[in-house]
């Protein structure tokens, strides 16, 4: 088989939402170029499918002269003689008009006095009404649409079918052309047949591979071992990935009512009251107003927030006199020096010399400066220098404004209800309280489903993820390479959020218990007495019991001491651990609760995706996916559009074409990375399980 080419391969990646393609691999990979929506409009002819919204329109055109005018008949032309001028005269015998039957004279003088058929009573020609039809492309209109994934899952084959025959039209590869599907964690191994018959039998495709979602994550992040939480329209996967390999066991597969949607049906909970609509705490989800504050962050405006404000010194020298007005003013103890008036103006002058000693002199001076300029703005009434209000940070802000965008359809014609129209772009600010930061919190009606947030039920989820692990060495690192993506953790403070509830619920704080939580069977828990947190050992006395042990722990002396068996210093009789003791009371690290909890950084190597990577959640991706990306995003309706403002929350198409690299170009099916169309024909679609990736 030749070898592929960059320019020629094929790769498509579904979602619920927004499938994302692109033909061709860029010398820099970059985000995907085409986003098309994921849907389908009924066709006329039944199992069929289009692309786009088809509107019949009717309309009324007048029948007569010009070009709607019907036909008229053929006029049978005179004679050449006849018409010619100098022809002679007819005789009279000629010209004679022959006998008229009875009744005609009457009825020739109707024809004279009367009008004849298709004319008004003025002589002139009378128009008729005829009714076109015209058939036009609403790209606008999501109305009767048919969206063929739900929740990752398959729910309508000929209109999954039609959607990947329409990008391929689309896109309009060449012969030789290989294909990367992206698959979605939920997709049975059936459901992955038929999806490669159909390539196969459609495309005739020279090769195919089907890649695992969290894997190609993986190859975006440029990691063998990771936990990849996809964050999408209304669902969430969590896959644990060790090297290489994908863990079916234990996986969290669609996880209904956490995604994006659940972020949205929360705001709507807290202001459908004041009017807002869907579509409005949408676009107030997707606004840079939308925070998810950590844990025990007050809310703006409340009393904790409001404390934050008052001048320490100010509460320190009142509250030392227990809020008493009868104190004495002036300086010294038991005095209410601050309380009237502002005395920190008469400390303007005063240096702390101790500070200037022990410090940098010039940079001390330059802090008191910027201490004096930051009072001086104070009394000015928050402004800054150039008589502008100083801007707080958002999570500060007990209102905020966010432009909500509109669509207006005005008609073209008043007589035809059934057109497309026009639309219009409208904009207006609208302003938002403190609900803006609550968009993760429990819902209040969520009928019989228990509901603890969503960032819990995704760490609870996490949680039982890591555990699933056979491997439990794994496990430790697993915690430490968190990777989230996904449209729907887009929300500013997603990811920081995520991480707290994960350390609040499971993360076990380091402490003398730390060596004595993982100790074999036979011994008991420590014992309250003795100041000291060694183990009580039970049962009969054996090697790891010495009466001359004098509280020491013979596991954490065997760990730090195991290569000399002999310590000099150590307290006689302390007990030497064997290569077969040692390895059976060997420890694997807290695989059972988590120490820690880190995300992972995305690659740097990646201008294009390095610029539009989310800069609200350091050391982490930020966002990713592809399930929760709005059917309008980057273009009108269904039409496909150029994506752009889109980084590492779509990690895993960046890790297909990393994929695609190796697996197409530099490996050419060495590792069968790919099912070629000679092992299709010879062994059929079963065989894609030995190909998956």
């Amino acid at each position: 088989m030749p070898p592929f080419k960059d320019e020629h391969i094929l790769i498509i990646a579904p979602g619920s939402q927004v499938t994302l393609a692109q033909l061709g691999l860029p010398e820099s990979f970059t985000p995907a170029r085409f986003r098309f929506p994921s849907r389908m409009f009924p066709a006329e002819k039944k199992g069929e499918y289009e692309p786009y919204k088809i509107r019949e329109r009717r309309h009324e055109v007048k029948v007569g002269n010009g070009v709607d005018a019907p036909p008229k008949e053929d006029v049978e032309m005179k004679d050449a003689e006849s018409a010619a001028p100098d022809a002679p005269a007819k005789t009279e015998a000629q010209t004679e008009a022959p006998e008229k039957p009875d009744g005609a004279e009457q009825q020739e003088g109707k024809t004279e006095s009367e009008p004849a058929a298709g004319q008004d009573a003025d002589g002139e020609t009378k128009q008729e009404t005829a009714e076109q039809i015209y058939y036009e492309e609403d790209i606008m209109s999501d109305e009767g649409a048919v969206y063929p994934l739900r929740n990752g899952d398959i729910v309508d084959w000929p209109c999954f079918f039609a959607l990947l025959t329409h990008i391929h039209n689309t896109l309009s590869p060449p012969f030789h052309t290989p294909i990367m599907l992206i698959a979605e964690p939920i997709w049975t191994a059936r459901d992955r047949e038929v999806i490669t018959q159909f390539v196969f039998e459609k495309f005739k495709t020279p090769a195919f591979c089907l890649m695992d979602s969290a894997l190609a994550i993986c190859y975006g992040y440029g990691t063998s071992t990771a936990t990849v939480v996809d964050v999408g329209k209304d669902k969430v996967d969590v896959t644990a990935v060790t090297d290489f390999l994908v863990n079916e066991h234990g996986r969290g597969n669609a996880l209904e009512g956490c995604g994006g949607d659940y972020m949205t049906d929360r705001l709507l909970e807290l202001l459908g009251s004041k009017g807002f609509t869907r579509e409005m705490c949408e676009q107030l989800k997707r606004s840079n107003i939308t925070e998810i504050l950590p844990a025990g962050v007050p809310l703006p405006g409340t009393a904790a927030t409001a404390r934050q404000n008052i001048n320490p010194g100010t509460t320190a020298s009142a509250g030392n006199q227990g809020g008493s007005d009868t104190a004495p003013k002036g300086p010294g103890e038991g005095t209410r020096a601050g309380q009237e008036g502002n005395n920190e103006d008469d400390d303007e002058g005063v240096l702390d010399v101790a500070a200037i000693v022990s410090g940098n002199t010039s940079e001390f001076l330059a802090n008191r400066e910027k201490e004096k300029g930051d009072k001086s703005t104070n009394k000015k009434g928050q402004v800054d220098q150039a008589g502008k209000p100083l801007r707080l940070p958002n999570s500060k802000k007990e209102k905020a404004t966010f432009q909500y965008e509109e669509f207006v359809r005005i008609e073209l014609e008043q007589n035809v209800a059934s057109g497309p129209g026009k639309f219009i772009r409208q904009t207006r600010d609208i302003e938002v309280g403190v609900e803006r930061f609550l968009s993760a919190t429990p819902k209040q009606k969520t009928g019989d489903r228990f509901s603890s947030g969503i960032l819990d039920d995704i760490a609870t989820q996490i949680h039982h993820t890591i555990l699933a692990v056979p491997d439990a060495s794994k496990r430790s690192e697993l915690w430490d390479s968190l990777i989230v993506v996904g449209n729907g953790s887009k929300v500013k403070g997603f990811t920081q959020s995520l991480l707290g509830a994960i350390t609040q619920r499971f993360i076990l704080s380091p402490s003398a218990t730390i060596f004595t939580s993982e100790l074999p069977s036979n011994f008991s828990t420590p014992l309250p007495t003795g100041g000291t947190n060694t183990p009580a050992p039970s049962g009969q006395p054996g090697p790891m019991h010495h009466p001359a042990g004098h509280g020491v722990n013979p596991l954490l002396v065997a760990a730090t001491h195991s290569n000399n068996a002999a310590v000099t210093g150590m307290p006689p009789g302390t007990p030497s651990m064997d290569a077969a003791m040692a390895s059976h009371y060997r420890s694997t690290g807290h695989s059972q609760t988590p120490t820690s909890v880190k995300t992972l950084k995305p690659p740097e190597y990646f201008p294009e995706w390095k610029e539009q990577s989310n800069t609200n959640a350091p050391g982490a991706s930020g966002a990713g996916g592809m399930n929760n990306a709005p059917a309008a995003a980057g273009g009108p309706g269904n039409q496909p559009s150029l994506s752009g403002g889109h980084g590492m929350e779509e990690a895993v198409f960046l890790g297909a074409q990393v994929a695609s690299k190796v697996i197409f170009v530099l490996d050419q099916g060495l590792s069968k990375g790919f099912m070629s169309r000679v092992e299709y024909n010879e062994n059929g679609p079963s065989a894609i399980h030995e190909y998956i990736m």
